[in-house]
């Protein structure tokens, strides 16, 4: 895969300028390609430390990461089970079943994005990144009388110690991609979590990958309205926003 930096267009936040929680939202994609820089040690540290602020049941914090960033090898491993596992996901789709799902993308850009879903290619971006973050759960790491159910519980609090790393990472202006294909069976989960002799009493969930920007991405695309997303009160009660009701 080839790995260029380009010049920013969209969706990227100014050194000069603050950045609120509200643009961290906004900006945030996944990034996927990567100069293959290296992210200055105090940046690095302000977005591990974000996942400490994590909230879990009863304080258990029964979350925890391994961070790979010298290893090279284990960042190879980590991007070859992502392609392997996205060209089993989507190698054997008609184009115009996964082209469906990314009807957001400039047609220009559509044929090669498709190709490199297809041939796992868009997925190996761990090989390039700076950090590579190897999320952990537990249902049994803490003294309650019942074992917390690790979907309810443990990758709950993982997927919000994630989005608060990548949202710091947004905020100082590098990029973050998220994966769960390097996992997504109990092969691959037993391959990593061997390599880095992660205790069977913990589950690894995901991937983080962090790292200089090497992509120009637009903002994102269109979300459902408040009104299309929650309800009020009651399910099919659409919530309806303040504005929309003064008009009333």
């Amino acid at each position: 895969m080839p790995v260029m930096k380009k010049e920013w267009k969209y969706g990227k936040p100014s050194k000069n300028a603050p950045v609120t929680v509200q643009d961290a939202i906004r900006l945030r994609r996944s990034i996927r390609r990567y100069t293959g820089e290296r992210i200055p040690d105090e940046d690095l540290e302000k977005i591990l430390d974000a996942a400490r602020y994590t909230p879990s049941p009863e304080n258990m914090q029964m979350y925890r990461f391994v961070v790979v960033r010298d290893d090279q090898e284990t960042k190879n491993l980590i991007a070859d089970l992502a392609v392997e596992a996205a060209k089993e996901t989507f190698g054997t789709f008609p184009a115009e079943l996964t082209q469906g799902r990314i009807w957001y993308v400039p047609p220009d850009r559509r044929p090669w994005t498709f190709t490199e879903m297809r041939d796992g290619s868009l997925f190996e971006y761990p090989r390039y990144a700076d950090v590579v973050i190897v999320a952990c759960a537990s249902e049994s790491f803490h003294d309650a009388p019942i074992i917390y159910p690790l979907n309810l519980f443990g990758s709950i609090c993982v997927g919000m110690a994630l989005m608060k790393m990548w949202l710091m990472a947004t905020a100082l202006g590098y990029g973050a991609g998220y994966q769960a294909f390097p996992i997504m069976d109990p092969r691959r989960n037993e391959l990593i979590a061997d390599r880095l002799g992660i205790p069977r009493s913990w589950h690894v969930v995901a991937t983080l990958s962090i790292g200089v920007r090497g992509e120009e991405r637009m903002i994102g695309p269109s979300r459902l309205t408040l009104e299309g997303l929650f309800y009020k009160e009651r399910w099919g009660n659409p919530y309806v926003r303040k504005a929309f009701l003064e008009e009333e």
